[in-house]
């Protein structure tokens, strides 16, 4: 009789999505690799050129021992309040700039520089990872709502959010390793390896997201996304939430960028979206997920506490949010 091993069964429901989606391209090719075309587009057009240098210069700002004066700076208050090493000041600043997933990469730059222990880098992750002023006031609020003062107040819950929920995560004080020291401007290998290190991690986020744009036009053809509103509806319209949101809120859970946009769109007071949307920026969707985690893998961080953290950074900006929409509006 044939039996699956542990591990086929482990992978089993993974297996057959998978497979579903091979076959929703064998199907229906022209629709769905247009949809990877479009994810392509949306990542060269919009993506890589606001990404790619702030790959490069935080790369290049590390190695020149940048973390070192933003670390002493940052540390009575990065110390105090999350028990981490200072350097993680830095990555909090270059992620709050630049965005995800920079936070993500730069955790994992000093793990293999051996500065973090797997124990630091869970703390730092809990409250470096963010989303930037770029996407947030540029995209979000001047474009998509045609409001930059919507587009500030969401940084501010935002940034908030993952301060606040650092808190939750800080643990005991960790020994802190020294960084190593500083490479001279004039060491050549430094250019070499910032421009390679960068062109492979911005690749890995344009994979993610041309493939989470094909699977989020698969989920709204085969009516996933509406059945997934229609159950997030019901408990939302108890608090008077119009059925637009529900919809919104699923597609950002899966994309944000589109998520938002179909807020964006949705017609919803702003008073009730921005709250939702400042949430979901926190929890950065699946495409950001697991780019984030693509590049904490060797961190040893384990899918189900990233996803906790997220899913609390969330919370707490949600409910942090409500309020400040308050005083804004």
């Amino acid at each position: 009789m044939f039996t699956l091993s542990k591990r086929a069964r482990q992978t089993l429901p993974l297996s057959i999505l998978i497979c579903f989606f091979i076959c929703c391209l064998v199907i229906n090719p022209e629709r769905y690799i247009q949809s990877i075309f479009n994810g392509m587009l949306l990542f060269a057009k919009n993506v890589a050129p606001a990404l790619f240098p702030f790959f490069f210069f935080t790369k290049l700002l590390t190695g020149l021992g940048g973390a070192n004066a933003m670390g002493k700076l940052l540390k009575k208050p990065i110390s105090r309040l999350y028990n981490a090493p200072s350097q993680s000041g830095y990555i909090l600043v270059m992620s709050l700039l630049s965005g995800y997933p920079v936070g993500a990469k730069l955790i994992d730059d000093f793990y293999e520089n051996g500065n973090f222990s797997i124990e630091n880098c869970k703390k730092v992750c809990s409250f470096t990872s963010t989303s930037g002023p770029l996407f947030v006031v540029g995209t979000v609020g001047t474009l998509m709502l045609s409001s930059p003062k919507a587009g500030y107040v969401l940084f501010l819950c935002h940034a908030l959010g993952a301060l606040v929920n650092g808190l939750l995560y800080r643990g005991r004080k960790m020994e802190e390793k020294a960084l190593p020291p500083p490479i001279t401007a004039q060491d050549e290998e430094l250019l070499g390896k910032s421009i390679t290190s960068s062109i492979l991690s911005v690749l890995v986020v344009g994979g993610y997201i041309a493939i989470f744009s094909m699977i989020i036009d698969i989920a709204d053809d085969f009516k996933i996304i509406d059945g997934l509103s229609f159950l997030l509806a019901k408990p939302l319209a108890l608090f008077n939430v119009p059925q637009e949101v529900a919809k919104a809120s699923v597609m950002s859970l899966i994309e944000i960028t589109r998520g938002c946009q179909a807020f964006a769109q949705s017609g919803v007071d702003i008073k009730i979206i921005l709250p939702f949307i400042a949430g979901l920026l926190s929890f950065g969707g699946l495409s950001i997920t697991f780019q984030s985690l693509t590049f904490l893998k060797n961190c040893k961080i384990k899918t189900s506490f990233y996803f906790l953290v997220k899913l609390t950074q969330a919370i707490l900006t949600f409910l942090l949010s409500l309020g400040i929409v308050e005083i804004f509006y």
